[in-house]
């Protein structure tokens, strides 16, 4: 059994793999499961920390598809990662291995699901799911299965395509992880109006401190403003990752390794928070509904808060570290030079 916050696991969740824009390979991808398994539909997840991502998707309701994701702890495919092994479901009112929060809110009845698979991490699954209770024919397991190292291929690809770091030292490159941390802290107090107002229509937990303070500006210009703001924290984040890890790569140092580590758990965290952002977007333009919304918050809230609180840590023991790493190796901290 693996341990679903297994650090090597989600290392292997990063870059491109975790953005949402649609890719006709993973699409095709899916669409043959849904066909294959004789399903109305299918997915391939990924599951991160606190969200399942669903990478591409076909049949889905309209709010599932908006958001592109669940809570982890409502996953079937979290059973899936967790073991190892394909994960197959007849009758899910009655199998007591399952969540039942997807089976109450959208009828999912049936579940058939395999491990996808990076550098011997499973990272997600491609699943079939269906309204009726069902049996899956071992060949749709095993076509799935080879479906799924399709997927493993290209999501490894999506990330590999991301183009190289140009060269530089490994000062200027500590001075642009604090740079991006800085505007990525500046965007996560943006972000706290969409966070502060599904509270309050949901009723949640009280917010943390942030978000509390914001609550009462989270008007519908504000709220605009958020999603245009999170939308630009991915690319961002994915550079802050790519050079921190650089910067580890070329001073091996604890310090240097932690940086990279927390690098790359803001910009896991980032993506987390996104399902909830484009619900809030879906509702500003009209494409959702509040009670269909409501549906899809009641899914992805918990975690999303958890990972905006995890992304507000995170650039704090970056900004932190990168202080220790540029005074150890020679650099200036807080506008003077180190000792």
């Amino acid at each position: 059994m693996a341990d679903l916050n297994d650090p090597a696991r989600l290392a292997e969740l990063h870059g491109a793999m975790l953005r949402t824009e649609a890719d006709a390979l993973l699409d095709a991808c899916v669409a043959r499961a849904a066909k294959l398994a004789r399903a109305p539909i299918a997915f391939v997840s990924l599951v991160v920390r606190h969200i399942q991502l669903l990478r591409a998707h076909h049949g889905l309701p309209l709010e599932l598809a908006v958001s592109c994701a669940t809570s982890r702890s409502n996953s079937f495919c979290q059973l899936v990662v967790r073991d190892d092994v394909p994960l197959v479901v007849e009758d899910a009112l009655r199998d007591k291995r399952v969540p039942k929060d997807l089976v109450e809110s959208y009828g999912i009845r049936a579940y058939a699901g395999v491990p996808v698979r990076v550098r011997g991490h499973a990272i997600g699954s491609l699943c079939a799911l269906d309204v009726v209770p069902r049996r899956f024919e071992p060949r749709v397991i095993q076509g799935l299965e080879q479906l799924a190292l399709d997927v493993a291929v290209r999501l490894s690809a999506l990330v590999e395509r991301d183009a190289p770091l140009g060269s530089a030292d490994v000062q200027e490159r500590l001075v642009r992880v604090e740079q991006a941390t800085r505007a990525l802290e500046r965007a996560l107090v943006a972000l706290a109006p969409v966070i502060a107002a599904v509270q309050g229509a949901t009723g949640a937990r009280p917010a943390a401190p942030v978000v509390a303070a914001h609550a009462m500006h989270a008007t519908p210009a504000n709220l605009r403003a958020a999603v245009g703001c999170w939308r630009d924290m991915g690319p961002v984040a994915d550079e802050l990752r790519d050079e921190a890890e650089a910067v580890a790569s070329s001073v091996q140092t604890e310090t240097t390794a932690r940086i990279a580590g927390d690098a790359r758990a803001l910009a896991q965290s980032l993506a987390e928070i996104g399902p909830l952002v484009r619900l809030a977007e879906g509702v500003l333009d009209g494409t959702l509904g509040e009670s269909a919304a409501a549906k899809g918050r009641a899914l992805v809230l918990r975690g999303a808060l958890e990972a905006h609180e995890a992304a507000s840590a995170a650039v704090r023991q970056i900004r932190a570290g990168v202080e220790r790493a540029r005074a150890a190796t020679g650099g200036a901290t807080g506008g003077a030079a180190a000792p």
